[in-house]
């Protein structure tokens, strides 16, 4: 038998609103182009962004039994967060648990697999994120896990990790670097906003970000 805990530690809430002003680019930037989930994973209408902390969910193929799970668990402002195996010939995400998850007050959906309804999430305003879209419906009699570490986008992810999803992908911030990343991204906003001042002053990257010593070292010469 399966047993899973209800509870676990969340960020707090002040970081919610704090990232909700950090492009994701600039996230993955300063953890070393790492913790962005795959490019198969894509918000299913424009505009959609999130950002809130994880509640993971692993399901088996084709079955979305512990996704209503997972929904019933959830707290307010929860990102559900799905390990599918990127499985595509089941949309196990559609407009019933849609509605559901928003009495519930789930803030969104990130989904390493395929959902459905995609027009009437929209109409709803509901953020989801995913790999693919299907039509055919998935089954409820399989079991699968809830608030253990999974894999979603090729990134691991915890329940209590920051997500932060937007139009450039998602995002996944352990939960105990929240703090560290904040600083580092406010740094790397700030350094941006002085290369685009001077990119506006007539100067290019090539000089502002010195390749010319990047190209020496690498033992290229550019000749007349």
């Amino acid at each position: 038998m399966n047993n899973f805990q209800r509870c676990y530690e969340r960020p707090n809430k002040i970081w919610i609103n704090k990232f909700s002003h950090i492009p994701t680019p600039v996230i993955g930037d300063v953890m070393g182009r790492q913790n962005i989930m795959d490019a198969r994973i894509r918000p299913t209408w424009t505009g959609a962004r999130l950002v809130g902390p994880a509640l993971t969910i692993m399901t088996y193929p084709s079955d979305n039994l512990m996704i209503h799970v997972g929904v019933s668990l959830a707290q307010e402002g929860d990102i559900l967060i799905v390990d599918a195996g990127n499985y595509q010939n089941a949309g196990l995400w559609g407009e019933i648990l849609t509605i559901n998850a928003i009495h519930r007050k789930v803030k969104g959906l990130v989904i390493d697999g395929a959902v459905r309804d995609v027009k009437e999430i929209e109409e709803l305003q509901f953020p989801m994120f995913a790999s693919g879209i299907n039509a055919r419906g998935g089954y409820k009699s399989n079991p699968g896990k809830v608030n253990v570490p999974v894999s979603c986008g090729g990134v691991a992810v915890c329940s209590g990790d920051l997500i932060v999803a937007d139009e450039n992908g998602v995002a996944v911030i352990p939960r105990d670097d929240i703090e560290n990343i904040y600083e580092e991204c406010i740094k790397k906003m700030r350094s941006e906003k002085k290369i685009i001042e001077q990119l506006k002053e007539g100067k290019d990257t090539f000089e502002i970000m010195n390749m010319q010593e990047t190209l020496e070292k690498l033992g290229i010469k550019i000749y007349e």
